[in-house]
């Protein structure tokens, strides 16, 4: 049995929608029958990461209450280090979308990531995604109605797999690593719903999924 964990889920991003993308990318892998599925919340995540589940999927901004004068984040310092541990002794963790956003980046979870959201522009915009870099055209790019994410990536230390590209810019939408024992992948697309059910990003998501699942 595969066993994935996902934290799905904050103030500016539904839950639901986050679950039907991941949920329909998951019935497009081959060995789908054998993989079990559990949402966890975040006070969950500490216990989850016990019993050494073979992924965990991260879809979740750290700030819980980002509008309010106090602002409370839920990876403590403690949590953190576990999460760290957790991939160097041979978890995976995907960091999609949300779940690269607002973490500091002197914590062990954006280093081992490598990479974190800056900012997107303001709304939805048209955002081409591309398979090859600076190749804005053809059969290996597609469209999508999105938040073009502009990220932090330490590239010479990871594999970009994933580029964009929209009216304000350029940037790096996915890439991947090893972590010690573990795996690390990031993938920024998508915001919305009908982003997340895309056939090529729900492709991409399967893809992503089974190369942190590969042994």
């Amino acid at each position: 049995m595969i066993r994935i964990i996902a934290l799905v889920g904050d103030y500016w991003h539904a839950g639901d929608d986050a679950k039907v993308g991941l949920e329909a990318a998951i019935d497009r892998m081959p060995n789908k029958k054998d993989v079990h599925l559990q949402y966890i919340t975040h006070e969950e995540v500490s216990k989850a990461l016990d019993e050494k589940p073979d992924l965990l999927v991260n879809a979740k901004m750290n700030q819980l209450n980002p509008k309010d004068e106090h602002v409370i984040t839920w990876l403590t310092e403690e949590l953190d280090q576990k999460l760290a541990t957790y991939v160097k002794e041979g978890g995976s963790v995907l960091a999609w979308h949300a779940g690269m956003a607002g973490y500091k980046r002197e914590s062990n979870y954006i280093q081992m990531l490598r990479g974190s959201f800056d900012y997107h522009p303001p709304g939805l915009q048209e955002v081409t995604y591309m398979l090859k870099e600076n190749e804005k055209s053809g059969g290996n790019t597609f469209l999508l109605t999105d938040e073009q994410y502009f990220v932090h990536c330490d590239v010479e230390n990871t594999e970009v797999d994933l580029w964009s590209t929209g009216v304000d810019g350029d940037s790096i939408a996915g890439w991947k690593h090893f972590y010690e024992k573990g795996k690390v992948c990031c993938f920024t697309p998508a915001h919305t719903k009908e982003g997340m059910l895309n056939k090529k990003v729900s492709n991409l998501l399967v893809e992503k999924i089974l190369w942190t699942l590969s042994k």
